[in-house]
């Protein structure tokens, strides 16, 4: 029979250059990409082995080889569909823990072929030369093809099966090997001479190369450890099978530190000396690089190993840890959370490592998961459902807690705060929802139906008759940051007539602490219309002189936790009326929150605060109630 051999050919240039860029890539050893070189090395070999097959159909060769040849194909080729198998595996890392019968129907079958393929050089059932050497299939060569159509078959029924642990183009990738495969076996099948099999093995494997064994979408560039997407991907997988397994976190709390000493260069080198001692403890599969200075270590069976690794690093951590001329000494946290036992799926892990990264560091340096305190994830689920259904409904509600002004000596403004009261969860107070919704982007809706709840209160005009002469609203740090805020601002105060002398906007001062220019620009914008703005909780954040000379704040509000201590602390008394005399100096005007009883009022007025807040003059109240409240207390101090 006349072969046609330049498929074979093609195939072999094919193979060459996937093993060229497999082997050049920096390859992370896991069993994906084992299981991805033996695929690959077996389809390789069987290209090489069926040009022999070829080349060996001379008469001058002997009947051994020329059999040897054959079997050695036979074996190869037959292998690639089951190591193909055994990387569909791989690639949801779902290979342990399967039953017996699993395991009996991924290796009986390529057990029986292999075994018709050796004992046929006696048996003639798959192959055997004839009485002129040549080459001839045996009475059993079909059950090849049937085996290697079932372990195709397999891997798409165990792929469909398991949809939801794998992506799009896992699903496409494997798809198109197996349909481009079984379209090369079919046109061999029924041309013998035409040698396409190697081909579109050939073209199938390349395809998986570039679509599915990309490193850069696993690993961390600096520190070559898999990154956060798979050690998410890889905790997913793992809790799908019911695969036991326990992560151990360590972070390097002062890195920010050495970074800022040191710079970049060394930062960098430090992570990937750190993470290349890691590795002495795990297979190089089983390190991961976090972000943010966080690294897990996975283990799996052997927790006992755990406290030991953990003690080891603690100890190395203690000496110097050298990095170019710099001797440093490293200081580390660590967490250990045992799954399913700690997190029963992926999401609560990476709660855990979230809220450990805001950990401070303390002489405390192992901790467990049941030391971490978790923000309940149901009851995150419950509020953020409320607050749709606030937006929805329009039931948030705006309360107002009146300013008293010492020099007018009445209540001269208000502040706009919202509150949330939902029928399933009743109460739900800001300082819960507001930072939900600043996370999920909900808070652009609220923060406009905020500003158009004051713009209504204040178009009504009874606030104004009552000698209210501005509405403060907080801004979020979220709206801060939109391109379109002033425009947006505009439309709604045009809409109700409302002139921006009568709106004040409070940003907090851990806010105003990072101005990017369109936050800047949208403060100056607003400001430059007549919109006041005050700064709100200063004393709390960063103090920098920075923002109170170059934005364009009206009033500063003090913390209410400082004017608390003014009572009874002289220290707090001093730095309260240095603060008061530097802000009237630039030509701002004080306002101190949180009084809650005459003495502090007094003592507040005795400083020169221009205004005060707090419960002693009255809650946040309903429109109503707070219009009613006003007008009683004006009217008494007035004629007083």
């Amino acid at each position: 029979m006349n072969y046609i051999v330049h498929y074979d050919i093609c195939a072999l240039v094919l193979y060459a250059v996937t093993i060229v860029v497999f082997c050049i890539r920096k390859r992370v050893p896991c069993r994906r990409n084992k299981a991805f070189g033996f695929m690959l090395g077996t389809a390789a070999v069987s290209c090489v082995l069926d040009l022999l097959c070829v080349f060996t159909t001379s008469e001058t060769v002997g009947r051994f080889l020329k059999m040897l040849c054959h079997v050695s194909y036979y074996v190869t080729h037959n292998l690639i569909t089951f190591a193909f198998m055994i990387y569909v595996l791989f690639l949801t890392d779902n290979f342990s823990g399967r039953t017996k019968g699993f395991k009996a129907a991924l290796y009986a079958p390529i057990s029986v072929d292999l075994i018709l393929i050796l004992t046929s050089p006696f048996t003639k059932w798959i192959i055997y030369l004839d009485d002129g050497g040549a080459y001839t299939r045996g009475p059993l060569q079909p059950v090849c093809y049937i085996i290697s159509v079932y372990y195709l078959l397999f891997g798409v029924v165990y792929t469909l099966r398991n949809r939801r642990m794998i992506s799009t183009q896992v699903v496409v990738s494997i798809m198109g090997f197996v349909g481009m495969t079984c379209v090369a076996v079919v046109i061999q099948f029924f041309n013998p001479h035409l040698l396409v099999e190697c081909f579109g093995g050939a073209l199938c494997i390349m395809l998986v190369m570039f679509m599915l064994q990309n490193q850069d979408d696993i690993m961390d560039s600096v520190t070559k450890m898999l990154n956060r997407s798979t050690f998410a991907n890889n905790c997913m997988i793992n809790f799908s099978a019911d695969n036991a397994f326990a992560v151990l976190l360590i972070k390097i709390p002062d890195f920010t530190l050495l970074m800022k000493t040191f710079g970049g260069r060394f930062s960098n080198n430090l992570l990937r000396s750190f993470s290349e001692y890691l590795y002495s403890f795990v297979n190089l599969g089983d390190g991961y690089y976090l972000e943010d200075e966080c690294f897990a270590l996975t283990f799996f069976r052997d927790y006992d190993r755990i406290d030991g690794i953990y003690r080891e690093i603690d100890a190395r951590l203690s000496s110097d840890w050298k990095i170019g001329a710099v001797d440093t000494v490293i200081s580390a946290m660590f967490l250990r959370i045992d799954c399913p036992a700690d997190a029963s799926d992926v999401e609560t892990v990476m709660d855990f490592i979230e809220q450990f990264k805001q950990y401070s560091f303390s002489d405390k340096k192992l901790y467990y998961a049941e030391n971490i305190n978790l923000y309940d994830r149901k009851r995150r689920f419950d509020v953020e459902r409320a607050i749709e259904r606030a937006l929805k409904n329009k039931t948030f509600k705006v309360y107002y807690q009146p300013v008293f002004g010492s020099e007018e000596n009445k209540i001269v403004s208000c502040e706009a705060l919202l509150r949330l009261m939902d029928d399933e969860l009743g109460n739900i107070p800001p300082s819960e929802f507001i930072p939900i919704a600043e996370q999920n982007g909900s808070i652009m809706k609220i923060g406009r139906f905020v500003f158009e709840e004051a713009c209504r209160f204040i178009r009504k005009g009874y606030a104004a008759l009552l000698g209210i002469e501005y509405v403060q609203v907080n801004l979020s740090v979220v709206q801060c940051m939109q391109s379109d805020l002033t425009e947006n601002f505009v439309n709604i105060m045009d809409r109700y007539k409302i002139d921006p002398s009568q709106i004040c906007l409070e940003i907090t001062e851990t806010s105003a602490a990072y101005t990017p220019h369109i936050m800047e620009q949208n403060i100056k914008q607003l400001s430059a219309i007549g919109i006041k703005f005050a700064l709100d909780d200063y004393g709390t954040g960063y103090s920098n002189m920075n923002y109170l000379l170059n934005l364009p704040f009206k009033y500063i509000k003090l913390e209410k936790e400082i004017t608390g201590k003014a009572l009874n602390n002289e220290k707090a008394r001093i730095a309260i009326e240095s603060t008061v005399a530097m802000i009237k100096k630039l030509n701002m005007k004080i306002v101190a929150e949180g009084a809650e009883t005459a003495e502090q009022v007094e003592t507040l007025l005795e400083m020169k605060c221009d205004y005060i807040q707090g419960v002693y003059f009255s809650e946040p109240l309903a429109e109503k109630d707070f219009l009613k409240w006003a007008e009683s207390f004006n009217a008494i101090n007035l004629k007083v």
